[in-house]
């Protein structure tokens, strides 16, 4: 006798999400760009403090993949402010990245809210416009289960900054550079002022 066991892709994919949570002590909530440097906030996965938040305030200079990861999220921002109006359901996002309309928008934090199934995120930045600079966030964005048309794009995108994020957390940071000194013989040519004539 067979047995034939159903197994739903989905169901799949959030199983091996699952598995690799219970590897990691942390999972990153929140995280802000500001001032060249990354303030973000995690909640503690085990110990007698599981389900704590903390907040850390960066010092160092992000590595430019940071940035760049950042940057794949401006996307998203525009689409839900409408950017894309000449758009339908069936325009590649690829499509949308290669519009100028884009380069008005700058995400520059991401809050996710919620758990498991319920898990959403709100994308914060900004909009240059002819007068100055609009500051906004979108609405929550559910991440599973969503109606929203790029979510698995977002999803992707998403993973790919926490992991910047995290990187940032165990270390990655701008390259530091090194002043350095140069030595000059102190007794060659130093009377060469002392025995200068000025007319």
């Amino acid at each position: 006798m067979t047995k034939v066991i159903n197994i739903n892709a989905d169901q799949l994919e959030r199983l091996a999400d699952y598995a690799n949570q219970e590897e990691k002590q942390i999972e990153i909530k929140s995280a802000v760009l500001k001032d060249m440097s990354c303030n973000y906030s995690y909640e503690l996965l085990h110990g007698l403090t599981k389900g704590d938040e903390l907040t850390r305030k960066g010092v160092h200079i992000v590595h430019d993949d940071m940035f760049e990861a950042f940057k794949m999220l401006d996307v998203f921002l525009a689409h839900v402010d409408g950017a894309f109006h000449w758009s339908n359901n069936q325009t590649p996002i690829q499509e949308l990245e290669e519009h100028e309309e884009l380069e008005n928008y700058t995400v520059s934090s991401f809050k996710i809210t919620g758990s498991d199934e319920n898990k959403s995120v709100i994308l914060s930045g900004s909009k240059e416009v002819s007068v100055g600079t609009i500051t906004f966030s979108t609405p929550k964005l559910k991440i599973d289960n969503s109606n929203y048309l790029y979510v698995e794009e977002l999803k992707e995108r998403l993973k790919i900054v926490i992991e910047q994020v995290e990187a940032y957390m165990d270390g990655k940071t701008a390259p530091q550079f090194e002043q350095l000194a140069m030595d000059f013989d102190e007794d060659q040519n130093d009377d060469d002022f002392d025995n200068a004539k000025v007319d």
